[in-house]
């Protein structure tokens, strides 16, 4: 969702109460609905399907147009080499204008992936925009170990009590705490034609956090976005060259497969309802 719904949908939210792209339910309520497709589901820059096919990506909101709250869930097929092959998103937040050129979000989001529940988290997600450009940060403090990782650290433990290893052969554990901050801008072209300018950071007190093939490790690292976007025939259609400066092995060792992380462009085409 952190592609897909909810980067940029506070901003589009302080609009939709003057256009016809949702259903009103009330004078007071509208639903906002959501389909898209697109080539690869991108999270800071790693891929959440490791290329394996479209990915289809659907959300609905519910949104109270004078105070700017708003409620909903978000949906996607993901394939990250777990059990789980759907990621389902719940969230709640608020989204309203300052000023005229100024405008604020904040929003709480449960990521859930059935079947791989140890994947499950929350996130903290606030934004401050003002005319084309947007500042924003997600911030989540209850990432867990995968199981492999946990279970292994617990026998390395065992081991240590019983004087069997030494006890600098202790395994880390992750930190339950990242925070993602970025900063992006939007340049308005003509026929109705968007170009988008991104750049994120993710950090975490985990000096462990990525390996690379040197035995090297790190805390932090970037991503960036570049994309091109167009609305013609009911649709919004995107193109976004997608790259971090991640290396393949310090992709692997994190997330579990190298090449997900590399630059990729990434097409999709949206329906909003």
């Amino acid at each position: 969702m952190k592609q897909f719904a909810l980067r940029g949908l506070a901003s589009a939210l302080l609009g939709l109460s003057a256009t016809a792209q949702a259903l009103d339910l009330t004078p007071e309520t509208l639903l906002d609905i959501n389909i898209g497709l697109a080539s690869d589901y991108r999270v800071g820059g790693f891929s959440l399907n490791q290329d394996d096919g479209p990915v289809l990506l659907t959300s609905a909101t519910l949104v109270h147009k004078l105070s700017g709250l708003y409620a909903g869930v978000f949906t996607a097929n993901v394939d990250m080499g777990t059990q789980s092959n759907r990621e389902w998103d719940y969230y709640v937040g608020i989204a309203r204008p300052i000023t005229e050129n100024t405008r604020f979000s904040l929003s709480y989001v449960r990521y859930e992936y059935p079947g791989d529940s140890w994947i499950n988290f929350g996130e903290f997600i606030g934004t401050f925009g003002y005319r084309n450009a947007t500042v924003g940060f997600k911030y989540a403090n209850d990432l867990r170990n995968p199981p492999a990782r946990a279970a292994a650290a617990a026998q390395v433990d065992q081991l240590i009590q019983w004087g069997v290893l030494p006890a600098d052969a202790a395994i880390s554990k992750r930190d339950s705490h990242r925070l993602i901050s970025w900063a992006e801008y939007d340049f308005y072209l003509p026929w109705q034609t968007k170009l988008n300018l991104r750049y994120g950071h993710t950090s975490t007190p985990d000096e462990q956090a990525w390996l690379s093939a040197s035995g090297h490790y790190r805390s932090d690292y970037n991503d960036w976005q570049v994309a091109l976007s167009k609305r013609a025939f009911g649709l919004e259609w995107k193109a976004a060259y997608i790259d971090t400066d991640l290396s393949e092995a310090e992709c692997r060792n994190n997330f579990g497969k190298g090449g997900d992380c590399s630059a990729t462009v990434v097409f999709s085409a949206n329906r909003r309802f």
